[in-house]
């Protein structure tokens, strides 16, 4: 069963916008030395959307050879239509990915009927799936009985990665819905609402950046029984999650530069929303309320 923090790796580039393999290594490292669960790409804060084909073949190759078997690797293998799709999934397998994620068809929006044919076809592969209901404008959302019954239609399709407002309320009626299909409701939205995910029957968070050593932690504390101080650490973090709210892959890569995990901020992603030196000093400023439950090899400097 698939449970817990899994991180959905940034892709790293260098100031002229190359893929940064050596940040890369780094950034998969500071999630090993956190204790995460998992492990997820390309997906959305991945920024797939700016990659080639041959990148995100790269991407899942070396991801596949650094984490090396150590944690489950989720594959997301989301396409335009059901054919790519299918050949990102071909692909995932012969990197023994753990599992399969996809987003519906993303820029020229399926039809209920053809949606049902590309998960049923992502399905056939020998790897657990797992519905992303990503928001509009790249997502096409399905409503928690649709996801209900896509679970289902086919065995291999076991979890949802729930992000669709209101995500709370989706998920209590994708468990209410449920007759035993899904093995798990994991939550996106940067793990701003984990504990009450956890509390309405999630199974897990995928979120992305330098925060994951706190939220791994809150997590742990939460399932260990220690309530209280889980929310007492989930608080402190929320300041700074509403700044992911806002600014998105631009605070993540911020972040784990200047934590050290990144040799540079840059974004490729072209609707991206650049932090300005007060949005810096601010967060500086919120950092000493997480840094005592943050990796202190990994320092915010």
């Amino acid at each position: 069963m698939l449970a817990g923090i899994y991180q959905i790796l940034q892709t790293p580039f260098d100031d002229d916008g190359a893929i940064d393999w050596q940040s890369f290594a780094r950034q998969i490292e500071y999630c090993l030395a956190a204790g995460v669960h998992g492990l997820v790409t390309p997906a959305l804060a991945s920024e797939f959307f700016t990659l080639s084909d041959a990148e995100r073949r790269e991407v899942v190759e070396f991801a596949g050879d650094a984490i090396g078997g150590r944690l489950p690797f989720i594959v997301g293998v989301q396409g335009l239509n059901q054919r790519i799709a299918t050949e990102f999934a071909e692909h995932a397998c012969e990197q023994d990915a753990t599992a399969l994620m996809a987003m519906p068809p993303y820029l020229r929006k399926a039809s209920r009927p053809e949606l049902r044919k590309y998960y049923r076809a992502l399905a056939q592969f020998d790897r657990p799936l797992i519905i992303q209901n990503a928001p509009a404008p790249i997502g096409s959302p399905l409503s928690p009985r649709e996801l209900v019954e896509l679970l289902a239609a086919e065995d291999n399709i076991l979890y949802i990665k729930e992000e669709t407002n209101p995500i709370l309320q989706h998920i209590n009626e994708i468990v209410a819905l449920d007759t035993g299909n899904c093995a798990g409701v994991f939550g996106g939205a940067n793990g701003t609402y984990l504990i009450d995910e956890l509390k309405r029957g999630a199974c897990g968070n995928m979120p992305a950046g330098g925060l994951v050593d706190a939220q791994v932690r809150i997590y742990n504390l939460y399932r260990a029984g220690c309530v209280d101080e889980a929310e007492r650490i989930s608080h402190k973090l929320l300041p700074l999650l509403n700044y992911a709210t806002v600014y998105g892959v631009s605070f993540h890569k911020v972040v784990m530069w200047r934590r050290g995990i990144l040799r540079s901020a840059f974004a490729r992603d072209p609707q991206k929303i650049s932090l300005n030196a007060d949005d810096i000093r601010a967060v500086e400023g919120m950092w000493p309320l997480v840094a005592e439950h943050t990796l202190t090899e990994y320092p915010f400097v």
